[in-house]
């Protein structure tokens, strides 16, 4: 590099961003050479004046444009003290530099002369200008500055020293006459090559510098004296500093999801934030768009953008950046889309018709935590709904996961669609009305047709539509509460009969959010919570990121609102009361009550006693599907009404023990051969092959039959066809073949009411009267849960208790035994979710090895004798006829109470634990059974969300030594995390709660933390 002052700036000048023949350079670009010239002379300023003895205003540790404008003011001012020749010149070259700056370029055309674009871009961030008049005027506003610097360094020498022998880095030194200006700290240069280094930043550990004259582009210096010597030139660091970090870090990885792929984030400290240049992704082949965006904490640390002209928040800047009124409108339209689908698919599959109702019923809801335990009364789902956005408001530090469980039919499907249409039609027409809206857009994902992709390939599909959203901006606007994750079927997008990783293709996206946001998912059946819930506990371990859980259970229709629904679509009242009494509950599924609606409806209903609504269902189906498998002009049927239903069982029978819900060509024409039991090349059945692919609806407009694809249009088909499996082999005394099918697949309630209406109860509980699931692993859990499925119906069918012990069974939904006749059963090795007890007298139920969550008892409590052999400490409630207990202790002291034999209670007059240890107890083992690693605290280290109710049961001194004692014997770490308003701490325990409880000596300290809890 050249030895004079002036060219060694000009050479750094042209280096930085130079300007390739044929290619203009950018706006982007051009604001880069004008952050190194007034990155350059602020430095050259600092230098000045410290050289004259005067005291310089600290240096950013990442400086950016507008930071070093505001320097150079406070410079020239300052250095307008000293009488040195050094300090005239530099003051005024800053003089010049800032004129420029701020009246503009006197050449530049009349509209931008004053450069007033380009500087209300520099001041309040945005997208910057594209125009060749801007690109013009910045870059004549660049070459009259490089001029004036240039001028100030002409006739100056330089000199180059070492600091000491061994030092491989030179000091440089700027000489006007007897003045000398040492350069050191922020400029240096390497012995060896002659590369100049200017100071960048300094973040982390060690400071970095911007390098010239080689191959590099930055470095660190290896001269341990340099960082000493930055230190006291730099700001310190704020107390702020963690919650705007926390911000800079957020901010970052938002940019990166709007970002041209391409894109270079750069970062730069602010005069009261940070700012960043960066290049935005625009979608439809438009290209990238050059940004600089500025950021700062606001009072109440509020998280703030600059726009044209004023500070707002952080989150209008977001909805900014993803065009928000064109995302909610083509939402609006995709789920416009999606709903003309799904009622294609019935009309075309089902035969209904294209009717409107009159009104829409809102599905009810009953929210529970992750165990069960809670229970709230039940609400609309648009009291759901509210729910979610108080979570997205609140930044409750743990990102919230909405489990939506129901029977196949009872409408989650058409909840959430309706759902998140309405909220984007409502964001659409509050914006087109010129006014702000603050509501979240839920985006919705359906799993059918995607079964085994990743999350994020099916997230990016379903906003492709909006042409400027992507799986990373759409991570970017749920971590700042703007848009909430609805995945409709969420078990059948993972795949796999026994979900062995349930938390697989969500934990990814959980640890994105990063301990923000909302996640609302539905799943097909409860079994499915138990699979995820083992699959959380084995993540917990593994670091999964900050997750609350709850269920959102969607109830059955009453009876008010089928006769609404009914009376909306003009059903006369007297078909309803032609009804068996089954056929009424079904009813309270929306799909059958659509189901009835269009059989009462049909011009040509033909009356039938003998066949129910399901059985109607499934004839129409066969009838309709049968009529697409005919040949010649006489449309003969390939296949009999009969064969094609024994079709469609073996299909459901493939799907279950399949990873998936679908079935592909090959698997159907095996059906077909078992059901016609003949091979399809037989003559009469040769061109059954050939029209097959016809039933394949999903791939229809594809010419390669080789890849159809075929699926029932409803899960209640695939439960019914698989239920019809089922009895068939059990009906035939096949029962090895029947057993084989319990450990396949978690049988949800309709196939259980299925297979016990046709092969009948006594038929069934026979069956499985002996039958022990064996093994272990999820098909061991498959069968046990689909046996206590069975039990339960065949109880309730019979209305008693069997004569035979139940052994091994897992009842995953409610037993009640409140109506059922019996003196004396026996429950062994059984795990139950809910236990309702029966009301009249003279019973007595034997439990061995059973765990047992929830009792509920229905009559009087003055005698619970006949419950032996309970273990209280399973018990997370017991429900009494007006008390709610989910204090071990309290549940201990009922039971004993009212007379049931405890198998886990100590002897009656000993000591028991002290409250401190009861508490501690309790706070772990609700941390346990919820799967929670971590609770938000306010500032006095009570719990922030008053929905969270167990903390509090003990009373406020119990909950916050809890607390203490964790923090202090290192258990448990107390965690700022960044939220505007009231300070937030996060409870955040190192290992779980159940290590904690079980006290085995596995994890150092919790033996002193028990000691320290009682006393010790």
């Amino acid at each position: 590099m050249t030895d004079t002052p002036s060219a060694v700036f000009r050479h750094m000048e042209a280096s930085y961003a130079p300007v390739t023949t044929g290619r203009p350079r950018s706006v982007h670009e051009g604001f880069s050479v004008l952050d190194f010239e007034l990155r350059f002379l602020t430095l050259l300023a600092s230098a000045t004046a410290r050289a004259a003895g005067l005291a310089t205003p600290a240096v950013g540790r990442s400086p950016g444009l507008g930071e070093w404008t505001g320097y150079l003011r406070r410079a020239r001012q300052q250095l307008e003290t000293s009488n040195s020749t050094a300090a005239s010149r530099v003051g005024q070259a800053i003089a010049q530099v800032l004129d420029l700056y701020d009246r503009g370029v006197p050449n530049a055309p009349q509209e931008l002369r004053n450069v007033k674009r380009l500087r209300d871009h520099i001041s309040h961030g945005g997208p910057l200008p594209t125009g060749q008049n801007e690109m013009a005027t910045l870059d004549e506003l660049i070459q009259a500055i490089s001029d004036a610097i240039a001028d100030c360094l002409s006739n100056v020498a330089l000199r180059l020293q070492k600091s000491n022998q061994n030092s491989s880095e030179l000091r440089p030194s700027f000489i006007w006459g007897q003045y000398e200006v040492m350069l050191w700290p922020f400029m240096y240069v390497t012995a060896k090559d002659g590369e100049w280094h200017i100071y960048s930043r300094f973040r982390g550990t060690s400071p970095t510098y911007l390098s010239f004259g080689g191959d590099r582009v930055s470095a660190t210096p290896s001269d341990e004296g340099i960082q000493a010597a930055l230190h006291p030139l730099l700001k310190a660091k704020g107390q702020e500093d963690a919650t705007l970090q926390y911000f800079v870090n957020d901010v970052e990885r938002d940019l990166r999801g709007f970002a041209d792929d391409d894109s270079e984030l750069v970062y730069s400290d602010h005069d009261q934030g940070f700012e960043y240049y960066w290049s935005k992704a625009t979608g439809e082949g438009t290209g990238t768009q050059p940004r600089r965006d500025y950021f700062r904490l606001g009072p109440d640390n509020a998280r703030q953008w600059r726009a044209e002209s004023d500070w707002v928040p952080y989150s209008e800047y977001l909805r900014i950046l993803a065009n928000w009124q064109i995302v909610a409108t083509r939402l609006r339209q995709k789920l416009e889309q999606t709903e003309a689908q799904l009622a294609t698919e019935e009309r075309e599959t089902l035969g209904w018709a294209a009717r409107e109702p009159s009104t829409t019923r809102m599905a009810k809801v009953v929210v529970s935590d992750m165990d069960g335990s809670h229970t709230e009364p039940a609400c609309t789902f648009a009291d759901l709904i509210d729910g979610v956005d108080e979570d997205l408001q609140a930044n409750r530090g743990q990102t919230q996961v909405v489990f939506i469980n129901g029977e196949a039919g009872i409408g989650k499907t058409r909840a959430m669609v309706d759902a998140a249409k309405s909220r984007a039609r409502a964001v659409e027409q509050t914006l087109e009305r010129g006014d702000p809206s603050d509501l979240a857009l839920f985006l919705y994902v359906r799993s059918t047709g995607q079964v085994l992709d990743s999350l994020p390939t099916v997230v990016s599909s379903a906003v492709a539509s909006t042409r400027n959203l992507t799986d990373a901006g759409v991570k970017a606007l749920c971590r700042n509460g703007l848009m909430t994750l609805l995945i409709d079927g969420f078990d059948e997008l993972l795949g796999g009969v026994g979900y062995s990783d349930a938390i697989g293709s969500l934990r990814p996206w959980l640890n994105e959010l990063g301990g923000r946001g909302v996640v609302v998912v539905s799943a097909r059946s409860s079994y499915y919570m138990g699979q995820y819930r083992s699959s959380v506990e084995r993540a917990n371990e593994q670091g999964l990121a900050l997750v609350r859980h709850r269920i959102a259970e969607v109830q059955r229709w009453s009876h008010e609102d089928v006769v609404s629904f009914l009376d909306a679509y003009g059903v006369p009242p007297e078909k309803l009361d032609r009804l068996s009494e089954h056929d009424r509950q079904l009813l309270g599924l929306p799909f059958f009550a659509r189901v009835f609606t269009e059989i009462a409806l049909a011009p040509d209903e033909i009356e039938s006693e003998s066949d129910g609504l399901t059985e109607r269902l499934l004839n129409n189906y066969v009838a309709r599907e049968e009529r697409k498998l005919t040949m010649g002009q006489t449309d003969t049927a390939l296949l009999s009404s009969a064969e094609l239903r024994r079709m469609f069982e073996y299909v459901a029978e493939f799907m279950a023990s399949n990873e998936e819900r679908e079935a592909d060509i090959s698997e159907l024409e095996i059906a077909a051969e078992s059901a016609i039991e003949e091979e399809l090349s037989s003559p009469g059945r040769r061109h059954l092959k050939q029209r097959l692919p016809v039933l394949c609806g999903l791939t229809a407009a594809s010419e390669d039959t080789s890849t159809s694809r075929f699926r029932f249009q409803h899960e209640l088909f695939f439960d019914q066809f698989l239920a019809g499996a089922a009895s068939h082999y059990l009906v035939n005394g096949q029962i090895n073949l029947f057993r084989s099918m319990l450990q396949q697949s978690h049988w949800r309630s309709a196939t259980i009411a299925g297979v016990v209406a046709t092969a009948g109860p006594e038929h069934t509980a026979q069956a499985i009267s002996d039958y022990r699931p064996n093994g272990a692993g999820v098909g061991h859990l498959v069968a046990a849960t689909n046996l206590g499925a069975l039990w339960a119906a065949v109880i309730r069918e019979t209305g008693q208790m069997p004569g035979t012990d139940i052994v091994g069974a897992v009842f995953s939904d409610d037993l009640d035994l409140s109506q059922t006749r019996f003196t004396s059963s026996r429950l062994i090795g059984c795990e139950l979710s809910s236990l309702a007890l029966p009301s009249s007298p003279g019973w007595q139920l034997h439990l061995e090895q059973t765990e047992i969550k929830k009792i509920r008892v229905i009559g009087s409590p003055s005698d619970l004798s006949g419950l032996r052999g309970v273990r209280h400490a399973d018990l997370i409630e017991l429900l009494l006829p007006n008390a709610l207990l989910d204090r071990r202790d309290e549940i201990l002291d009922a039971l004993r109470k009212y007379g049931s034999e405890v198998a886990d209670a100590g002897a009656q007059g000993l000591a028991g634990p002290s409250v401190d240890v009861l508490a501690a107890r309790h706070f772990l083992t609700n941390m346990a059974r919820r799967l929670e690693k971590s609770v938000i605290l306010r500032r006095d280290h009570q719990p922030e969300d008053s929905r969270v109710k167990w903390p509090r049961d003990y009373g406020p001194d119990a909950w916050k030594k809890f607390v203490n004692d964790l923090d202090s014997t290192g258990l448990a770490t107390l965690e700022r995390f960044s939220a505007s308003g009231e300070p937030k701490t996060r409870l955040r325990l190192r290992c779980s709660a159940s290590i904690i409880l079980a006290n085995d000596g596995t994890r150092p300290g919790v033996y002193e933390y028990w000691d320290r809890v009682d006393g010790k």
